[in-house]
C-alpha cells in the first residue's frame, strides 16, 4: 500500500487502490504511466473534480474536466517533473480545461481578475478549501495562496477615493 504524507488533500484515506485509479482513468491504461503518476493523480483527484463541477456548473461536466486534465498531465508527466513544481503545472492543465466550460457567472469572475486568482476565490469560497488544501491544490504554499487570494479580494473592492 502507497500512503502519502502530506496532510493537505482531502482523500480520506492515501490508498493506491482500483477504485481511485478507475475514477479518473482506465485502470488498464494507467499502467502506461509510472506510479508517481498516479498517485500524484489519486491524491488529487477529488479536488480536480469538485472545481471542474464547481467551474462547470455539472457534475458530468466537473469529471470531464478534470479527467481530461489528468491526461493531459499523463502526457507531459516528464516535463512536469523537471519543472519547478508539477503541481503547479497540473493546475495550469486543469484550470486551462475549465475555462473552456465556465459557468456565466465564473466568466464574470475571470474577466475581473487573472485566472489564478479567480481560481482562488473559487477554492476558497466555493468549495471551502482551507487556505493550506487549496494551496496544496494549486501547488502553492499557504502563505502564497493567501497573498493570491488578498490579492483577488482587493482586486474586486472598488478603488477608495482618500
Amino acid at each position: 500500500m502507497l500512503m502519502r504524507s502530506s496532510l493537505p488533500g482531502l482523500r480520506a484515506d492515501s490508498e493506491l487502490d482500483d477504485q481511485c485509479l478507475a475514477a479518473w482513468m482506465d485502470p488498464l491504461a494507467i499502467r502506461r504511466f509510472p506510479v508517481s503518476y498516479a498517485v500524484f493523480c489519486c491524491d488529487r483527484w477529488m479536488v480536480y473534480r469538485r472545481f471542474g463541477t464547481a467551474v462547470a456548473g455539472s457534475i458530468n461536466s466537473g469529471t470531464g474536466i478534470a479527467r481530461a486534465a489528468l491526461r493531459d498531465l499523463g502526457e507531459q508527466w516528464e516535463r512536469a517533473l523537471r519543472s519547478s513544481s508539477p503541481a503547479v503545472h497540473a493546475w495550469g492543465l486543469l484550470s486551462r480545461r475549465a475555462s473552456e466550460r465556465r459557468t456565466a457567472s465564473l466568466r464574470g469572475l475571470h474577466h475581473l481578475l487573472g485566472r489564478d486568482e479567480a481560481d482562488a476565490l473559487v477554492l476558497r469560497y466555493k468549495l471551502g478549501l482551507s487556505p493550506c488544501q487549496a494551496g496544496y491544490a494549486m501547488g502553492l504554499s499557504e502563505a502564497d495562496f493567501e497573498l493570491l487570494r488578498h490579492r483577488a479580494l482587493r482586486d474586486l473592492l472598488p478603488a477608495r477615493a482618500f
